[in-house]
């Protein structure tokens, strides 16, 4: 698999939402709205990453936060040991899909 990738899921109790998966391990599940306000952000940044130096989210339906720190050339998603970078190439790919999916 080519990661990133965002599919749709089900959640027993919020309906359909969106797996956001960075790679095979990492994985955030995020309602709609979570989603498209990520999309938003993510799509922000990416035109001028000065914008802002951290994206935070702490998703309704998962146990787990977002969190990363904005550089000049991508995003550093805070996991558990350590962190996992996203290009700009991946952050702008990620905002289209989780606008779409």
């Amino acid at each position: 698999m080519n990661y990133p990738l965002v599919k749709r899921v089900s959640h027993r109790m919020l309906g359909d939402m969106l797996r956001m998966m960075l790679n095979e391990q990492i994985t955030f599940d995020l309602t709609l709205e979570e989603g498209r306000t990520l999309s938003r952000a993510f799509t922000a940044l990416a035109h001028d990453w000065r914008r802002n130096d951290l994206v935070y989210l702490s998703p309704i339906g998962a146990d787990d936060e977002f969190s990363a720190k904005v550089t000049q050339d991508g995003l550093d998603v805070e996991i558990a040991d350590g962190s996992l970078f996203l290009n700009w190439d991946d952050v702008t790919e990620l905002a289209e899909r989780l606008a779409v999916e």
